[in-house]
């Protein structure tokens, strides 16, 4: 659940192929100067041994003095990194490609398998680079694969929780929650400012505010409190949609649009939808057999929606998750339209 949140929670600038090219050019240019130090110090001790076997020859330094200065310069050449090179073209297109992935994966995992759920994360982590403090019980930590890296931070980066560091990303400090221990039995919990955070986004989603209330280890009226206090608009239950809204979600179904962005649009719980949907015998792929968020087409009419939408400024993530698309695939029919219009 907290890694379909930091999925979710990426938010990546129009702009954002020329910042990680810019960025992969950067790291590459920093690499190059290292190698380039590296190279000049190796070197420096190859010369230097050979400056000493000469004088042992001349038989100005004993065979002694020889072995042990030579033993130094060994060890400083151990101690140096060996020289990779890689290809900026090839990091940057690698980058690019994990850039369009997550786009993909945030607008699917609600919808995914576990094992699904599994190989998303083993495509964007190193082997246990999921860092979880049990004592907290929240995600600290992600050691994302080097291709992966520069995008997750600059899509993390608008959320202010995130930080690099050693090739990492570490939740700041400030957004961690206490201990566990340290809670009272028998009293429900205060919430964190980051736990406060969390529930809002999972309450915006969609998700019913009992079962938020037990994820956090809180009671439901603290929940709602919670969200009248950031005024935030609870889901309506399908009683309120009249037969035409119903109609309009059954028709998003039929084109295979997931549950949760339909619900989310018509403001109802996606478990509302889903009996509304099996009562009046609307039929909708299996959940294997449903089309992803990018391949999704939209028709004529929601195209011009999209359009309407960002022009009026709703960003392209709530556009895409409102028309049941990612934003990869937004991103391509906007364009077209322009194109097409030029």
């Amino acid at each position: 659940m907290q890694f379909g949140e930091v999925l979710r929670s990426i938010e990546l600038p129009t702009s954002w192929r020329e910042v990680i090219a810019e960025w992969c050019s950067a790291a590459a240019g920093q690499e190059g100067d290292e190698n380039g130090r590296i190279r000049r110090r190796r070197a420096e001790l190859d010369a230097e041994q050979r400056r000493l076997v000469a004088l042992f020859r001349k038989g100005y330094i004993s065979e002694q003095d020889l072995d042990a200065q030579m033993e130094e310069i060994r060890a400083e050449q151990f101690t140096l990194p060996v020289l990779e090179v890689k290809d900026t073209q090839k990091m940057t297109q690698e980058a690019l490609s994990a850039g369009e992935t997550l786009a993909g994966m945030a607008d699917y995992w609600s919808e995914a398998l576990p094992e699904e759920r599994r190989d998303m994360v083993w495509s964007l982590l190193n082997v246990e680079g999921l860092i979880y403090d049990l004592e907290r019980h929240i995600i600290v930590g992600l050691k994302p694969r080097a291709g992966v890296l520069p995008v997750l931070a600059l899509g993390l980066e608008a959320t202010k929780m995130w930080e690099q560091r050693d090739g990492a990303l570490w939740l700041r400090e400030e957004f961690w929650p206490p201990r566990r221990e340290q809670e009272r039995p028998g009293r429900s919990p205060n919430l964190s400012p980051a736990e406060q955070e969390r529930a809002i986004m999972l309450i915006r989603q969609g998700m019913p505010l009992r079962r938020v209330a037990e994820l956090f280890h809180t009671s439901y009226e603290s929940m709602r409190r919670l969200a009248k206090s950031r005024a935030v608009e609870l889901q309506r239950s399908e009683r309120k949609l009249t037969p035409e809204q119903l109609e309009q979600a059954y028709e998003l179904l039929r084109s295979d649009a997931p549950f949760r962005e339909v619900a989310q649009r018509f403001g109802i719980n996606p478990e509302s939808l889903r009996r509304l949907a099996q009562r009046d015998g609307v039929l909708v792929h299996a959940r294997g057999e449903k089309l992803t968020p990018t391949q999704r087409k939209l028709t004529q009419e929601q195209q011009a929606e999209a359009r309407a939408l960002v022009q009026s400024g709703v960003s392209l993530r709530q556009t895409a998750r409102r028309l049941g698309i990612s934003r990869c695939a937004l991103d391509g029919i906007l364009k077209e339209g322009t194109s097409e219009r030029a």
